[in-house]
């Protein structure tokens, strides 16, 4: 074998070493990832498929990292391992017809309440409108919540062409690894910071803590004295009225 089949030979062995060796020191992300977009999900998904995607994404980073750029893989990676994961969970119709137009109805219903009342209306006055028991409203939203998700994710998301990714590696920190922190434009920020201000005081503690304060719904329960169960029902409610808010003016739904 020539000296520069062996260079070449050697020069592939330390990159696939150098792959494996950041695939085995960044599982833990896949696991961060998952565990915060879960609060989202049906409780029927799978999450060691997430976890697989979201794997899969892990590898892609590690392959086409750029060692030479000065952003740090960890930071690099968390949108290859969340866009995997998001990729894998818009291929799944988890929200069938019927819920899309239970969400339109709720949206339409919250809207018309909000200006007949001139203030935003309460949990027990949505569900008398849609004729429903307050934790029935409730479970409606924890089973809309991921079309919410969704949307404001696809409304803040820049774009994912890979080679200008490539060329900049430009991605947020893994702290803002989330719909509601990486919004374009001033005006968007704008509209999302007076949404964020006009929620209820507990909904907007979630918020601010799930998102911009990097707290898991576990350590939220435990530092404002609530369960989870009830982290959850509030941050589904937030999510809830952000996409209210905020699609009429941007997303331009209905």
């Amino acid at each position: 074998m020539g000296t520069n089949n062996k260079a070449m030979v050697g020069y592939k062995q330390e990159n696939t070493t150098q792959r494996d060796k950041l695939i085995m020191e960044h599982l833990a992300l896949v696991k961060y990832v998952v565990n915060k977009l879960t609060v989202y999900l049906p409780s029927f998904v799978d999450r060691d498929d997430l976890i697989e995607y979201g794997i899969i994404g892990l590898i892609d980073a590690a392959a086409k990292y750029d060692v030479t750029k000065e952003t740090k893989f960890g930071t690099y990676a968390i949108t290859r391992v969340r866009g995997a994961v998001l990729d894998h969970l818009r291929s799944q119709d988890w929200l069938p017809r019927t819920m899309r137009d239970k969400a339109t109805m709720a949206r339409d219903a919250y809207r018309l309440l909000e200006q007949k009342l001139n203030r935003p209306p309460q949990t027990e006055e949505i569900a008398a409108a849609l004729k429903m028991e307050p934790a029935e409203w409730d479970k409606l939203l924890s089973e809309i919540s991921f079309g919410a998700f969704l949307s404001l994710e696809e409304f803040s998301q820049t774009s994912k062409d890979d080679s200008q990714e490539n060329k900049n590696q430009q991605v947020m920190d893994h702290k803002r690894c989330d719909p509601l922190s990486d919004l374009e434009t001033k005006e968007e920020k704008a509209l999302l910071a007076g949404a964020i201000a006009k929620l209820p005081e507990r909904e907007r503690l979630v918020i601010t803590l799930y998102y911009f304060e990097d707290m898991m719904s576990k350590e939220i329960s435990q530092l404002i004295g609530i369960s989870e169960s009830r982290v959850s029902q509030l941050h589904h409610r937030a999510l809830f009225l952000l996409r209210t808010k905020m699609s009429k003016v941007i997303l331009g739904t209905s």
